[in-house]
């Protein structure tokens, strides 16, 4: 691991976060959403957890990418009006947030100290004995699809159920497209209406 490349990753992960934020329209904005999961994926993959840096790029880079384009194209390419009073709310939670997470951070021990919290414990019973109950070589994999099955079927059902909504979504938006429009509604002609008067009382006035 070489902490020059983390901390560029990083300073690319706000860079790309910022311009996220600050993009009008919708398309530029889904490809630097990418660009943002690829570059987690890479931060990732330099910490040594290649499998969460994988599933990464494939949902957060790929996947999620195509299906907020598809949205994007079939609903509409520009961002409504943003509302200033939201953005002096929000522009302080999230300094506020991030001051916060860095605070807490402080006390975080280095990684790869072989003495801390996180290596010591119930992660050293992983360590050794991952190989022989679930006869899978790479430790992360057997934790995610072994040790947390469960959480990891639970996490693949939110992924399935978002993936079904947006699919809802961007069928009532093919719906709406395909619909003719049936233009303003030219209301009663004057002209009309008064001929027809005039043939009713010919019809009343005639023997």
């Amino acid at each position: 691991m070489i902490w020059e490349f983390d901390l560029l990753l990083f300073a690319l992960l706000i860079a790309s976060a910022v311009v996220a934020i600050r993009v009008r329209q919708l398309v530029a904005t889904v490809a630097v959403l990418s660009i943002y999961s690829l570059l987690a994926a890479l931060l990732f993959a330099n910490m040594g957890a290649v499998d969460v840096a994988f599933v990464e790029a494939v949902l957060g880079s790929a996947l999620s990418g195509v299906l907020m384009l598809i949205a994007v194209l079939v609903t509409d390419n520009v961002q409504t009006k943003r509302s200033r009073k939201a953005e002096w709310v929000a522009i302080p939670a999230v300094l506020a947030m991030v001051g916060l997470m860095l605070w807490a951070s402080a006390d975080l021990p280095d990684r790869g100290i072989p003495n801390s919290p996180a290596a010591e414990g119930v992660a050293t019973e992983y360590v050794e004995n991952s190989l022989a109950d679930t006869d899978t070589p790479n430790v992360v994999t057997s934790i995610l699809a072994d040790y947390r099955s469960f959480d990891t079927l639970g996490e693949s059902t939110v992924v399935f159920t978002a993936a079904l909504a947006v699919a809802l979504v961007l069928r009532q938006g093919l719906v709406r497209r395909r619909r003719p429009d049936p233009g303003p509604n030219p209301g009663p002609d004057p002209d009309t209406d008064r001929n027809h008067n005039s043939d009713h009382d010919s019809d009343r006035a005639a023997p």
